[in-house]
């Protein structure tokens, strides 16, 4: 099996699996929280916790016109995940220390609701929510998920509402440091207030600070604990404007005379982060001052909040973690002390050269498709189109210009296949892939490509594997004797792409094989070892001598055993459009079916060549432009008894199309059929009398658009 070859897949996930590492006990799940609304109130999220075990309930709101299928949890500053437990039907992955990914083919439809537990490294931890559709459109998301502790009830002093309300049940403050002191300044942090909100805040019965929180109910404010303050407990509190009171109760250290002030605040960190990377944000800052630092994406929604503090020469360094599903862009770091704050910016790239997407997911028949992207500027590209039972239906070579755009475009015909189609971008030692559907939603195929054919025993081959995200896949190396040489499995990405590198220690020289499979799919790779290249003569063969652009190219040829041959398609000016390395197996023979005329050929006299060391043999091809003659119909006889099989065959169709055939009466349509034709414009296929047919003449109708041809035969009785 070629380099490349994919087999397509359906999106299904196991119904009934349940993943219980965590036995959580069912008791959990009847818990009464407060609830944590996300924005425009489309889903809420509620959480209970009880000695490091918590349960997260995600309800699906009735006023929801989406169903839920996958959610995303992740704990925030600094925590992790050690266990997790499902309902029924519902699978979980953790993608990072702090990340999990749950997802179901049973959704959460308006007014359901669904229940995990979680255990963390962390008493009371704090969460942040993602909530996705089928399609893996955002419906929900919430910042921050304070949980409340089962066994204590938050303080709160319920008074008569003489004013608009400012707090509920899900407001939650915390005070930075934890640890005041008299005449310190301190910062106060609240989440999920009511947005817009007059709120005070008092330290015993002194009134500090008045303030108002943000368009989404939160606020960060700064004040100074009076130099008369005693060193003692205090109530810390927030109150809104009817009455209503959120307390921290806090002791107040004395004036301390080993923090020293002056240090200026300072930070540092990288301006171009990848999915995945872990860099830190250090700096300098009043030594044993608490520093608050929160990171935004480009619409400055916050995305998450943690604290840091300086050691004793005033110095601090925190790590900052890309998850791997977080969207590319640009993003901000603010960095604050409670007096001075910093801000500094930096991008999110994707570490790939070529970035393509299509206009839309799903196209029509009859549509054009508009792929658009960026790939390196000034190389050359090479675009492979491959319908849904792997077939290259079309390629083309293209000349990037120098600021590094790309747009495809390519009609879809009325009577295209439906499914899922997958466009190959190749430059240099770049490859990407664009998935989209006709007549439905691309489902994730498997796709295995390795980074070279020969390998040194020395070199690390790897793999690229494109598949469904989080689905679990395995691999196996076949050695040369057909021999199970090492096997492994693991799990590809959340964003369907994993690269998987392996050793070649106790590699013999030769020809290995590489399968990666899921359930009954798979795809192979051949890779070989240690080859060299022939002492001996080399020879070529094609199929034909002249082609039409679009035309696939079989070429066979001979030379010494397990050898490594380098063939190249040269167009009509000099340029080699295609170099691919070939090996030949232990009889010394050699095939390749991964070339192809382009599409947009220019006619003339193009060169395949083949080369092994000093060895070298090439072959002239001439190109036409395709004549555009008529469609044939071809049928093994005239007239056919009930329950015969008709054979039905011809040419001058498209290379490598689908084509519909139909079988009319009175031009009233029986049935019909979709082929896909050959590489060189032919095609055949066969069809069964009825036994409730009626005897009399019928119509075929064989389709090409905009191009169609008939002919007639008869049904008898007998």
């Amino acid at each position: 099996m070629e380099n490349g070859f994919v087999l397509l897949l359906k999106d299904r996930f196991v119904k009934g699996v349940i993943i219980a590492i965590l036995l959580v006990s069912a008791s959990f799940f009847t818990f009464s929280v407060p609830q944590i609304s996300a924005a425009d109130e489309l889903v809420t999220v509620i959480a209970t916790n009880h000695d490091q075990v918590t349960v997260v309930e995600y309800k699906n709101n009735e006023e929801n016109i989406f169903d839920i299928t996958s959610v995303v949890l992740k704990v925030d500053d600094g925590g992790s995940f050690k266990s997790f437990k499902t309902e029924r039907g519902w699978i979980g992955k953790k993608t990072d220390a702090d990340t999990i990914t749950f997802t179901s083919t049973i959704p959460i439809k308006p007014g359901q609701s669904i229940k995990f537990g979680v255990k963390t490294d962390k008493s009371n931890p704090v969460f942040n929510w993602k909530a996705f559709d089928k399609e893996g459109y955002e419906i929900g998301s919430g910042g921050r998920v304070t949980t409340t502790n089962q066994d204590k009830t938050p303080p709160e002093t319920e008074t008569s509402t003489t004013g608009p309300r400012g707090i509920t049940e899900q407001s939650t403050f915390k005070i930075i440091p934890d640890t005041p002191r008299v005449g310190s300044t301190l910062r106060i942090i609240g989440e999920s207030f009511v947005p817009k909100a007059n709120l005070d805040f008092y330290l015993n019965d002194l009134k500090i600070e008045s303030f108002v929180t943000d368009g989404q109910g939160n606020f960060i404010v700064s004040t100074k604990i009076p130099e008369n303050q005693l060193s003692d407990r205090a109530d810390f509190i927030i109150k809104d404007q009817s009455g209503h009171q959120k307390s921290v109760s806090l002791r107040i250290q004395g004036v301390s005379s080993r923090i020293t002030e002056g240090i200026e605040l300072t930070a540092n960190t990288a301006s171009v982060f990848h999915r995945g990377d872990e860099k830190p944000i250090s700096g300098t800052a009043s030594s044993g001052s608490t520093l608050t630092i929160s990171i935004s994406d480009s619409k400055g929604q916050v995305l998450t909040t943690y604290t840091v503090k300086a050691d004793g020469s005033g110095n601090y360094s925190t790590p900052h973690r890309i998850p791997s599903d977080r969207e590319f862009g640009e993003y901000t770091i603010t960095i604050t002390d409670g007096k001075d704050t910093i801000v500094r910016k930096y991008v999110l790239e994707s570490t790939q050269k070529i970035n393509l997407a299509p206009l839309k997911e799903k196209y029509d028949p009859g549509e054009n498709v508009t792929i658009n992207g960026t790939a390196i500027a000034g190389k050359e590209i090479e675009l492979i189109l491959r319908d849904p039972v792997g077939m290259e239906i079309h390629s083309e070579n293209r000349q990037i210009g120098p600021n590094g755009t790309l747009t495809f475009n390519y009609h879809l015909a009325p009577a295209i296949r439906e499914g899922t189609y997958v466009l190959f971008a190749t430059q240099e030692a770049e490859f990407a892939t664009v998935l989209f559907g006709v007549g439905q939603l691309p489902s994730p195929p498997l796709i295995a490509t390795m980074d070279s054919l020969n390998y040194k025993t020395t070199e690390k081959p790897k793999i690229n594997i494109i598949g469904p995200p989080l689905s679990t896949v395995s691999l196996i190396i076949i050695d040369p004797a057909d021999k199970q040489k090492f096997a492994d499995s693991f799990s590809i990405g959340v964003d369907g792409y994993h690269t998987y590198t392996f050793n070649l220690t106790g590699y013999t020289s030769g020809i290995y094989t590489a399968v990666i499979s899921r359930g009954n799919v798979h795809a192979e790779n051949k890779f070989s070892v240690g080859l060299q290249t022939s002492t001996g003569k080399v020879t070529l063969r094609t199929l034909h001598e002249t082609y039409n652009p679009g035309d696939p190219i079989l070429l066979i040829g001979d030379s010494n055993p397990n050898v490594i041959i380098t063939v190249s398609l040269t167009d009509p000016n000099g340029i080699k459009v295609k170099t691919q390395d070939v090996f030949t197996d232990k009889k010394g023979t050699y095939s390749s079916s991964v070339f192809r005329i382009p599409s947009n050929a220019q006619p003339g006299i193009w060169k395949i060549e083949a080369g092994s060391g000093v060895n070298h043999v090439s072959k002239d091809l001439r190109v036409t432009q395709s004549t555009g003659g008529g469609i044939t119909i071809h049928l093994d006889k005239s007239s056919y008894k009930k329950e015969e099989v008709v054979q039905i065959s011809g040419s001058g169709v498209s290379a490598s199309h689908t084509i519909v055939i139909k079988i009319l009466k009175d031009q009233t349509e029986i049935t019909k059929l979709s082929i896909v034709s050959t590489g060189v414009g032919d095609y055949g296929t066969i069809w069964k009398i009825p036994t409730d047919l009626s005897p009399g003449t019928y119509t075929i109708k064989v389709l090409d658009e905009p191009k169609s041809a008939e002919t007639t035969f008869t049904v008898v009785s007998g």
